[in-house]
């Protein structure tokens, strides 16, 4: 049975709250190389997002691609980055949570538990 998960958690750094309402697409890199869309996803109040359940999370390569752009427009600040894209391998039987810790004009990940 496969009880892998992909999700995800938006916090802002430069004001130390989550990220609500942040959109997320995943993507899977198939078979010929090209990105496959899978689905768009949205931040909660909480800045978490449950991006792929069990039985839709085949071992491969995905791209999550955070759409930052208009979450900062809708707080009147501007970024450097309208989107971001952070590319996984994940090809181990377990699950995968991928922070993104976000500021106008930086980032980072890291893959969590």
């Amino acid at each position: 049975m496969n009880t892998r998960k992909l999700s995800t958690h938006v916090l802002e750094t430069s004001s130390g709250k989550a990220a609500p309402n942040v959109k997320v697409t995943v993507y899977r890199l198939d078979e010929i190389q090209e990105w496959r869309a899978i689905r768009p996803s949205q931040t909660n109040s909480d800045g978490r997002c449950q991006l792929l359940d069990q039985g839709e999370f085949p071992m491969g390569i995905y791209k999550l691609t955070f759409h930052v752009g208009p979450y900062f427009a809708a707080k009147n600040m501007t970024t450097l980055y309208p989107a971001i894209d952070i590319i996984v391998d994940c090809n181990e039987s377990q699950n995968y949570h991928i922070p993104l810790l976000l500021s106008p004009y930086g980032y980072t990940t890291y893959r969590g538990t």
